[in-house]
């Protein structure tokens, strides 16, 4: 059984408790961090083609999204090894296994490249026509499988080696949240906050729906006359279900940033379990705020980079204790 947000208090700036349905107290902790961002555009798609051989699985290295990669070190002075012309601009991070690089182009365009030569190796195109464009979604490797998510709301798991494809789901809703590996299973969510736990070659194990769950919604999350009739009055922050940025892992629990909150969910095998829904607290406004990006590390901090308002934001640490 999956709690209704309203069976978990909202987080205050204070700790935050509940108990979920192993009986065992879980709190968030919140606290603040004000960091300055500076923003670097870094096109390095072919330009470490030597280094291909290591291993490269997922967005930023680990399902917690940390980027960190000690164990890695490039050989200097860093030279263009290739050039390869895709057929759109390029807005997702490729992924390397056993020397193949991996990418997704804005058009959902998926090529297998040579790692030394940068020769492509197989291409397919994905489906959605003119509305599989700007594709954000880094993809996942796990095992012998790529996993793919678009912005056609279509989701690929393709033969590492040969390009076929071994499973599409269409999730009617595009994919802007990049899939995340941890413990031979696959985790992506869509636009409209719905998180899907896959196995490696794609089958689905189990939905779970934000909308539903958590803002107790049932009708077309699409339609503006639907949210009409369900609040007899205007939609306003509070009903802020979108899911645009990257999900990552904090030990075992998933974290989803789904409607200006933060989401914990547990994978209990055959069914999801919501340990928690953190909140923002107060600052230059009350209402949810956007995310911008989220990671965690290994003592399961989970680092919330959000903005409300006029820009105003800063970066929000949560921890889950259990």
């Amino acid at each position: 059984m999956i709690h209704k947000i309203n069976e978990y208090p909202t987080l205050s700036p204070a700790s935050f408790s509940s108990k979920p349905q192993s009986g065992k107290t879980m709190m968030i902790r919140s606290c603040r961090c004000f960091c300055w961002f500076q923003t670097y555009l870094i096109l390095t798609l072919f330009c470490s083609f030597t280094q291909a051989a290591d291993s490269w699985l997922q967005l930023k290295g680990d399902s917690q999204r940390s980027g960190n990669a000690p164990a890695i070190s490039l050989q200097t002075p860093l030279s263009l090894a290739a050039a390869v012309p895709l057929t759109d601009g390029i807005y997702t991070s490729p992924v390397v296994s056993q020397g193949t690089v991996f990418v997704v182009d804005g058009a959902g365009v998926v090529f297998a490249l040579n790692g030394q030569t940068g020769k492509v190796l197989w291409k397919y195109a994905t489906k959605g026509g003119t509305g599989n464009c700007n594709n954000v979604a880094s993809p996942a490797i796990i095992d012998n499988y790529l996993h793919v998510g678009t912005a056609a709301g279509y989701y690929y798991v393709f033969d590492l080696k040969t390009g076929a494809v071994i499973q599409e789901l269409d999730c009617r809703e595009p994919i802007f949240s990049a899939p995340v590996v941890n413990k031979g299973r696959v985790y992506f969510a869509t636009l409209g906050a719905q998180v899907y736990a896959v196995e490696p070659a794609g089958e689905v194990v189990w939905t779970w729906d934000f909308v539903k769950e958590v803002v107790d919604f049932e009708g077309n999350r699409w339609s503006g006359a639907d949210w009409l009739k369900h609040r007899k009055d205007r939609v306003t922050w509070k009903d802020h279900f979108v899911c645009s940025r990257d999900i990552c892992l904090a030990g075992d629990s998933l974290v989803i940033p789904a409607g200006g909150r933060t989401v914990f969910l547990k994978d209990g095998g055959t069914a999801p379990e919501l340990q928690v829904v953190g909140e923002i607290p107060k600052y230059a406004g009350a209402e949810f705020p956007a995310t911008f990006g989220q990671s965690a590390d290994a003592a399961g901090n989970v680092f919330v980079q959000w903005h409300r308002r006029d820009n105003a934001g800063r970066v929000e640490v949560m921890r889950l204790d259990s």
